[in-house]
């Protein structure tokens, strides 16, 4: 007998003498109760939690895939049907247990054949573990399952359920609990067989004078405790600005994504819808659709659509703008000739002549705004060929003028200061020579 069949027996038998003493109503006593508590404690870390985790069918029937038990150090994933083949078999670590994650080296697994005999241990986080996405992928088709031990000294797997943990997908789809595929069945029947766990705030967008330059957001949140995948096919025509942007991360999505992006449990995105100002493409959006798709696997489960919709007063004011011969177009009945249409424009002229005005000015906007530009630049041009011409014809000659004057000005300043010079020097020579007795020289 292997450690591991003495092991199963030590469980089998503390299991089966308890179930023993509470069939035998004459040996419940004080002291068999705690007997009976005591080994309860012994075996109560090896007795562990087991479920079942599958898929639901397109018929909404629930089909187990595998058994997921987890005991002490221990988790034992096994095939709920032994010769089923898996050419895919993913475990993906859940991003909010931070603690697995960085000690996912110390976690070491072993491959169970068909005789449930266990292949040499090795590490989880090998070749076939993807760092980045927190993922192990490999195929699952001789095994039988896979066993997780837990070799670390900080009890990783303890007080944890399997989701708070990991998530298992095949074939490139997330297996279900079956008690939350149980749960979500009764909430799903409250919910007229709509998945209430995704929650989409609006069921249309209306595009009205308060919003149409600002646009609308459409709040999508996952709610139902996984992972999710979901689609999102925009509106290519009309639409000035489209955006996903995920929740809380407050990062977009990349545009090739948007067909299939993963977004985690409680958390979502937004749909950011901006319309384009031009009365013509407003027109066109009016009955489009933003549509949102929740997948599961490769298949698409459920579809939810937001339509587009434009405010009467909007659509009467685009449709004066854009002529008569749209209102022709747009009639359901096509039969509505120009003069019919001529008179409902005019008739409805009087309440709808303030939101063409906006309209009008929305959609010519950035033609005013380049045209200004222009008009600004030639106005400088022309401003500093005036100054060159002004200061060339008339300021030059008038600093010439006064530069000829303040030359001359400070000839006759020396010129005077040479005379006073020699005059001082005349009398200092006359008064001298008097002082001397002597006459004066001519």
């Amino acid at each position: 007998m292997n450690i591991n069949q003495a092991e199963s027996f030590r469980r089998r038998g503390g299991l089966k003498a308890m179930s023993w003493i509470l069939s035998k109503k004459s040996l419940i006593t004080p002291l068999n109760i705690l007997l009976l508590a005591l080994a309860f404690i012994v075996t109560a870390d090896d007795i562990g939690w087991c479920e079942t985790y599958g898929l639901k069918n397109p018929q909404g029937e629930f089909i187990p895939k595998v058994t997921i038990a987890m005991s002490g150090k221990e988790i034992l994933l096994k095939k709920v049907n032994p010769n089923e083949k898996f050419k895919s078999f993913s475990i993906t670590l859940n991003p909010k247990n931070k603690n697995l994650i960085r000690n996912i080296g110390q976690v070491y697994m072993e491959w169970l054949d068909a005789s449930n005999k266990p292949s040499k241990s090795v590490l989880f986080a090998g070749p076939l573990y993807n760092a980045n996405t927190r993922q192990f992928q490999d195929s699952l088709v001789k095994s039988n399952g896979i066993r997780l031990t837990d070799k670390s000294n900080k009890n990783l797997f303890a007080s944890k359920t399997v989701g708070d943990l990991f998530s298992v997908g095949i074939d490139d789809q997330t297996l279900l609990s079956s008690e939350a595929v149980t749960e979500q069945d009764r909430t799903v029947k409250l919910g007229a067989g709509r998945d209430v766990s995704i929650n989409v705030d609006k069921k249309s967008v209306v595009l009205n004078e308060s919003n149409i330059k600002s646009g609308e957001l459409i709040t999508v949140e996952n709610k139902s405790g996984l992972d999710q995948i979901f689609g999102v096919d925009p509106v290519e025509k009309g639409i000035l600005y489209f955006q996903v942007v995920r929740i809380p991360e407050q990062n977009r999505v990349p545009k090739e994504s948007w067909d299939r992006f993963s977004v985690a449990a409680d958390s979502g995105f937004f749909i950011v819808v901006i319309p384009e100002p031009d009365p013509a493409q407003l027109l066109q959006l009016d009955g489009k659709e933003i549509i949102i798709k929740i997948y599961q696997g490769n298949k698409v489960r459920e579809t939810r659509r937001i339509p587009i919709k434009i405010a009467e007063d909007l659509k009467i004011a685009g449709r004066k703008l854009s002529g008569p011969d749209r209102i022709i177009g747009e009639s359901q009945s096509g039969k509505v000739d120009s003069a019919k249409a001529d008179l409902a424009v005019s008739g409805q002229a009087s309440t709808t002549k303030g939101a063409s005005g906006r309209i009008e000015a929305i959609g010519k906007e950035r033609t005013k705004y380049s045209m200004w530009l222009w008009i600004l630049q030639i106005v400088n041009l022309l401003l500093l060929a005036a100054m060159a011409v002004y200061t060339f014809f008339f300021i030059l000659p008038k600093m010439q003028i006064l530069e000829d004057r303040l030359t001359k000005n400070e000839m006759f300043i020396h010129n005077s200061r040479e005379a006073i010079r020699e005059e001082l020097d005349h009398l200092k020579q006359e008064f001298m020579q008097q002082s001397a007795g002597t006459p004066p020289t001519e």
